[in-house]
């Protein structure tokens, strides 16, 4: 019976690294923070090699408050920023966050993001598993 129970488990934690391990992320950086400002921004390229949707709800970093997935749209001859509850990254498929597109918006930074150095997240999935990056602070050009 104890035996059974450890190899349940093992096989529910193999299975979440065997889904993440499916999921690319390369590219990852942050553009410095804008002087007086508490917020930033995040992008990577994201490559889902499973055979099943990725959904993106969000992540987490000891940098700031929150994290949110946003995107860039038109709207009324303007653009703007929204929250996106899932980003859904199709079997395959390669989306790149960046300026003006898809990207992680950080909320309430913890202290100013200064170029050279790195910043830690975690992604969080709709299904539960969580992938660990690291992104390089960029200058703003």
């Amino acid at each position: 019976m104890r035996f059974t129970w450890i190899v349940g488990l093992f096989t529910l934690i193999f299975a979440n690294f065997a889904h993440a391990a499916d999921v690319g992320i390369d590219n990852v950086w942050l553009r410095e923070t804008i002087p007086g400002s508490q917020n930033g921004a995040a992008y990577f390229t994201i490559t889902n090699q499973h055979t099943e949707t990725v959904r993106l709800v969000g992540a987490t970093t000891a940098a700031a408050r929150v994290v949110e997935v946003h995107e860039h749209v038109m709207r009324d001859g303007m653009m703007r920023m929204q929250q996106v509850p899932a980003l859904e990254i199709a079997p395959a498929a390669t989306i790149q966050l960046k300026p003006g597109g898809y990207h992680l918006m950080l909320f309430g930074l913890k202290k100013p993001l200064v170029v050279g150095e790195q910043v830690d997240f975690t992604l969080n999935f709709d299904n539960g598993d969580t992938m660990l990056i690291r992104g390089d602070v960029r200058a703003i050009k």
